[in-house]
């Protein structure tokens, strides 16, 4: 009995641990990305407007999922990154299914 409160009290021990590192790393993933929005200066928006549109985007996208793909294809083309072979040949079938 006594080798299994060990295991569950080193098991929680790690629980703990692993929980404050996830909450630090979501808090450095937060802050990069509120570094990034002000880096972008032609947004005329501040980053708490901005954020408050993103949430709405995924909200949307709950609603929406062919939004999704739209966006992402929008994101790319701004982004100047081509757009995979597979996602430039569904795009026309997956607008004709959306119009």
């Amino acid at each position: 009995m006594q080798a299994i409160e060990k295991k569950i009290t080193k098991l929680e021990e790690q629980k703990v641990k692993l929980e404050k590192e996830i909450a630090e790393l979501q808090q450095k993933r937060h802050e990069e990305f509120l570094s990034l929005l002000n880096k972008i200066p032609s947004l005329n928006l501040e980053p708490m407007t901005l954020i408050g549109g993103l949430l709405h985007v995924i909200e949307e996208t709950q609603k929406k999922p062919e939004l999704k793909e739209k966006w992402l294809l929008a994101a790319q083309k701004f982004c100047g990154r081509p757009i995979p072979q597979k996602r430039a040949k569904e795009s026309p079938a997956s607008s004709q299914k959306a119009a």
